[in-house]
């Protein structure tokens, strides 16, 4: 086998690790709604243990993605795919961290008592997931379009994310004995919107390897990664 046909496989094999790593978090936001609108504390904690996978996952597409380059000196058009799965999987990896998060406070909530969730998060947190399909759906189809679709739905999760904190915070005037609650409700609803940030990173580096160029302006890019910090 010819050093190009060992490239090329190789690059072929990272690609469908990207991809799994991607089933793995889809999985892992359902897991998280159901844990969520079920105060599963058994759920939770297998979320935040399988975090260590996905952790797992990114560090070794990573490590692979920096043999190729070392070894293969890939072309241009190569060398754009692979800088954009190690932007990729960071994101992936930061939604997984967010589950995680989220499984903290569903943890918390569990041993509290139970008040109204907000009424447009399960909206919300389901435009999120929608984001996070067709983001790994346009990745394995190499569709910019539906990559492009994905980073404007991230303003819908923007809108509602901004109709919750002030009906979160309407309810904390309401009902101030029950304000631990709300404020881990608040925490979640953040975090939610965080993963929809990552989601519309991921779509737009997508665009990037079919393209050539980047959706997001820096600025705006720039905005959304130190919000995560």
């Amino acid at each position: 086998m010819s050093t190009r046909q060992v490239y090329e496989e190789e690059l072929s094999s990272i690609n469908d690790s990207v991809f799994a790593m991607g089933d793995d978090i889809e999985k892992a936001i359902d897991k998280t709604l159901f844990a969520f609108q079920n105060l599963s504390v058994a759920l939770s904690n297998e979320i935040m243990r399988h975090d260590d996978r996905i952790d797992s996952m990114e560090y070794q597409i990573e490590e692979r993605c920096i043999s190729i380059v070392i070894k293969q000196q890939p072309l241009a058009s190569d060398w754009r795919k692979v800088a954009s799965y190690m932007r990729m999987i960071a994101d992936m990896e930061r939604i997984a961290d967010h589950c995680s998060d989220i499984a903290i406070y569903i943890k918390l909530l569990a041993g509290m008592e139970k008040v109204p969730v907000p009424v447009h998060f399960t909206d919300m947190f389901r435009i999120m997931r929608k984001m996070v399909t067709d983001t790994f759906r346009s990745f394995t189809e190499n569709d910019p379009d539906l990559a492009s679709s994905v980073i404007e739905m991230d303003d819908q999760v923007d809108i509602y994310f901004n109709q919750i904190t002030n009906e979160i915070a309407g309810m904390m005037k309401q009902n101030p004995e029950n304000i631990r609650q709300y404020i881990d409700y608040l925490f979640i609803n953040k975090y939610v919107e965080r993963m929809a940030d990552h989601a519309a990173n991921i779509a737009d580096w997508v665009y990037f390897i079919v393209n050539g160029e980047l959706k997001l302006k820096f600025t705006d890019r720039y905005k959304k990664e130190s919000d995560t910090q």
